[in-house]
């Protein structure tokens, strides 16, 4: 098989979705894979010291619609924290672990931080 030209690969259509369904609110949700761009721009946020609302900061980067299209801006991240914390946190490790994201990579990120965030970090 010959390899990949430039335009093959930018071409290709690489970002991948899962539905999970959410009983709480009456229906299921779309996370998709972050482009290398949107990872690295959620990580360096996070290098930037903001920590706030790390769950829902990282979801609304994930959470789409079935084209894979986000539904929330980022404008809208305090408002999808105000909804159950356990239904955030259950989609935030499904997104999470999609995006093979690991604890050593949020460890990673806090290196530099002051050691009173880095204590707070949300890795086990």
């Amino acid at each position: 098989m010959p390899p990949l030209s430039k335009a093959k690969i930018l071409a290709a259509n690489d970002v991948t979705t899962e539905t999970i369904d959410v009983p709480e609110w009456g229906g299921e949700v779309v996370i998709k894979t972050l482009s290398g761009v949107e990872r690295d721009q959620f990580e360096d946020s996070y290098r930037a010291e903001e920590t706030k609302s790390f769950r829902q900061r990282f979801l609304v980067l994930c959470l789409c619609d079935a084209k894979g299209v986000r539904l929330f801006s980022d404008k809208e991240i305090d408002a999808l924290g105000e909804k159950n914390a356990n239904v955030i946190n259950r989609l935030f490790e499904k997104a999470w672990a999609f995006n093979a994201f690991r604890t050593e990579d949020v460890d990673s990120l806090g290196e530099g931080l002051p050691s009173d965030q880095k204590d707070s970090s949300t890795s086990d």
